[in-house]
């Protein structure tokens, strides 16, 4: 159903604090803690002893005490304490996965845990890069994460769905695809297209040329390279240099189960990095933008639930979410 020896995103840095947090990974409870110098903990959210949730329990030191009946298991999900025994029970222990935390990310290996190699988390340095600015969050989506995956990479849909935030009807627009190795890459090229909205409201002219670069890497993570010019000539004072915006999206859609998802995003840019308000516009901007997808996406998994083996059809836009796919189920198959 997932492929487990891949890293997801577990969390954003900033959501683990000083109280343990649970969440559910590829339909697998796990609770994260802070150890006492700050590193990050990731355990089984399920006490050996009569399976209470850890992320109940309280933090004591580098350990995580179960808050039903004290047991205590240190980062390596052995059991160091039972309150009342002089000897703890030799099989007292709980999983412990790789975890590693990077780019404000926790990112977590449920697989294999000796085949998990940290240089394959992908590059999402300008998350934390001070060249850049970012900003981003967790949205939880009641649907296949694969459906949010093909909803990324096929963008045709936002002069639809997105119409009045950050759409512009490019379905002319000129698309090539390669699929090697872990990813997929696609280049989706607009030429003069009505600017979106949200450029338009940071002093775009009408027009504008577009150009984004989506990439797919296994198992579960979307990249989109967005460079947004105002057309030759258009630009809204006569005899200046076209007005050109660069952003990053970085997308990471982490299975729950098998029709629940987190998705976590970053907005990156290079440029007018210190200004908030622009920070806080691309936020809120952002936020209704993956909204109106979260509602259509969760619409369309309430209906492939009524009959999963309904026949659909597939034109040439979905060719980037098909190939992806087919990544994905080749990783399954491979074990």
């Amino acid at each position: 159903m997932f492929v487990r020896n891949s890293w997801y995103v577990a969390a954003q840095s900033d959501e683990l604090g000083a109280a343990p947090l649970g969440r559910l990974i590829l339909g697998e409870p796990v609770v994260f803690y802070r150890a006492g110098d700050g590193r990050a903990v990731a355990l089984e959210d399920r006490c050996c002893h009569k399976r209470a949730p850890l992320h109940r329990g309280r933090v004591r030191g580098d350990c995580i005490a179960c808050g039903y009946h004290g047991f205590e298991f240190d980062p390596s999900g052995a059991c160091v304490r039972v309150p009342g025994l002089e000897q703890v029970p030799a099989n007292a222990r709980v999983r412990s996965y790789p975890l590693v935390e990077r780019h404000r990310y926790l990112w977590i290996w449920m697989g294999d845990p000796t085949a998990a190699r940290p240089e394959e988390i992908p590059d999402f340095h300008t998350n934390d890069d001070p060249r850049w600015a970012q900003t981003g969050t967790r949205l939880p989506v009641a649907a296949d994460y694969l459906l949010m995956v093909e909803n990324l990479l096929d963008l045709s849909h936002v002069g639809f769905i997105h119409a009045g935030t950050i759409g512009s009807d490019d379905t002319g627009a000129a698309i090539r695809w390669d699929s090697s190795g872990a990813q997929v890459v696609g280049v989706r090229s607009s030429i003069d297209i009505d600017t979106p909205p949200h450029n338009r409201k940071q002093g775009f002219a009408p027009r504008c040329d577009q150009t984004k670069v989506m990439t797919f890497l296994a198992a579960s993570h979307v990249t989109i390279d967005i460079t947004t010019v105002e057309r030759p000539g258009a630009a809204a004072d006569a005899g200046t240099q076209p007005r050109a915006m660069h952003i990053m999206l970085l997308n990471s859609i982490t299975p729950e189960t098998a029709t629940t998802c987190h998705y976590f995003w970053s907005s990156t840019r290079d440029f007018a990095i210190a200004d908030e308000s622009i920070t806080r516009f691309f936020h809120e901007m952002t936020v209704r933008a993956f909204d109106e997808d979260r509602v259509m996406i969760e619409a369309q998994q309430r209906i492939i639930d009524l009959d999963p083996v309904a026949p659909t059809v597939s034109v040439a836009g979905d060719l980037g979410g098909v190939q992806a796919r087919r990544l994905v189920n080749r990783l399954i198959a491979q074990g």
